[in-house]
C-alpha cells in the first residue's frame, strides 16, 4: 500500500531523509516505515591492538583512519606486528560494502541506469580494498559463515565495519571472554549503512487501517528509543537518535564505547543513495569476486573482469 494514503505523510521529518527515501517509490509513494537502520562504525579488538603495538584509544584510531586509504595503512602497521593467527580485518568484501555505502549512487544512476562497471565511486572501493588483500590484512573469510561466525571469539580478525546491529551479534559469538577486549571507533569516511528493515501493508489487507496504525506505533520514536536501549537495533528516526538516552549511551562490554555518539553521527553522515532492483544480487557478486582473490588467488584485474561477467549473467 502507499502509506501515504492513510497519513504516513505526516511522519516523514521524523525519520532520516536516508531511510525514508529507500522506500518511497519515483511518483512519491511510502511503501513502508522504517524500525531501524544500520550505520557503521569500525569494532575492534583493542587487546589485539595493544599486543601489535597499536593505540587502543577509539579517537585516536578515529583520526588515524579517518579515510579508507589510512585504515590500509593502519592495517599495515598492525600486520607488522600481529599476534599469531590474527589479520587486521575479517574480509576485504565488508570493507568495499563499507566504501560503497557512503556514496548515493553505486551500482545505478539516479535514471535507473546500471552504471556498475563504470561508476569511479565503485572501481575506487574495489582498488582500495584490493590494496587490503595484496598487503595481508584480511583475514580470508566469508561473512556469516561458521569460521567468521568463530574469529569473532578466537581473534580470527582485529577489526570489522560493523552496523549497530552486529553490537549484539559480536556479543552473541564472541561471549562473555570478549567483555572489554572489543571498542568502536569511527569509520572511515565518517558514514555508512548496513541494514535495518521496514514494515508494510499489503494491498489485499482487510484491516489496512488497524494495520497502519500498528506499524505507526511499532516504528514511533518511544519504541525505536527502547529497541536502541534494549538490544542495540539503531533508530531510523532522526527523532528518537537526538533522545539522551540514544545519543549519550555506552556499551560496557565494547570498553565503555560512546555507542550512541558513534553510530549518531554515522547516520547523519549517510547520503541519501539511488537504489535498483538488482542492487541485492549485485552486492553478493562484488563480495564473491573480492574471494575470488582472498581465497583462490585470482589477481585484482582478473577477479575484476569475472565478477562484471558474473553480474552481467545474473542480471540478464
Amino acid at each position: 500500500m502507499n502509506l501515504n494514503d492513510l497519513g504516513a505523510d505526516s511522519l516523514k521529518s521524523t525519520f532520516f531523509d536516508f531511510k525514508w527515501s529507500a522506500a518511497t517509490s519515483p511518483d512519491g509513494a511510502t511503501v513502508g516505515l522504517g524500525t531501524d537502520t544500520g550505520p557503521l562504525a569500525i569494532c575492534y579488538r583493542s587487546d589485539l591492538f595493544k599486543k601489535a603495538g597499536l593505540p587502543t584509544d577509539p579517537a585516536t584510531l578515529s583520526q588515524q583512519w579517518s579515510t579508507w586509504q589510512g585504515y590500509v595503512d593502519v592495517g599495515k602497521q598492525y600486520m607488522a606486528n600481529a599476534p599469531a593467527k590474527s589479520a587486521f580485518m575479517d574480509t576485504a568484501g565488508g570493507m568495499f560494502n563499507a566504501i560503497i555505502g557512503q556514496s548515493p549512487t553505486t551500482y545505478y544512476d539516479k535514471d535507473g541506469n546500471l552504471i556498475y562497471a563504470t561508476n569511479p565511486v565503485v572501481k575506487n572501493a574495489w582498488d582500495t580494498s584490493m590494496q587490503a588483500v595484496t598487503a595481508g590484512e584480511s583475514a580470508k573469510l566469508k561473512q556469516f559463515d561458521t569460521a567468521w561466525n568463530q574469529g569473532f571469539a578466537n581473534g580470527a580478525f582485529a577489526t570489522i565495519a560493523c552496523p549497530a546491529w552486529m553490537l549484539g551479534y559480536i556479543k552473541g559469538e564472541a561471549g562473555d571472554a570478549g567483555s572489554g577486549k572489543w571498542n568502536v571507533a569511527s569509520i572511515p569516511g565518517g558514514g555508512g549503512n548496513w541494514g535495518g528493515s521496514y514494515l508494510s501493508i499489503p494491498t489485499t489487507s482487510s484491516h489496512q487501517k488497524e494495520a497502519y496504525e500498528l506499524i505507526k506505533w511499532l516504528t514511533a520514536p518511544e519504541q525505536q528509543i527502547t529497541m536502541w536501549t534494549k538490544e542495540q537495533h539503531f533508530p531510523s528516526s532522526s527523532t528518537a537518535a537526538e533522545e539522551p538516552t540514544v545519543a549519550t549511551a555506552t556499551d560496557p562490554y565494547f570498553s565503555g564505547a560512546d555507542i550512541g555518539k558513534v553510530f549518531a553521527s554515522s547516520a547523519e553522515n549517510l547520503p541519501v543513495a539511488t537504489l535498483g532492483p538488482k542492487d541485492g544480487v549485485i552486492k553478493d557478486d562484488f563480495s564473491n569476486g573480492i574471494l575470488l582473490v582472498e581465497q583462490n588467488g585470482d589477481s585484482p584485474d582478473e577477479a575484476w573482469s569475472k565478477t562484471l561477467d558474473q553480474i552481467e549473467s545474473d542480471i540478464g
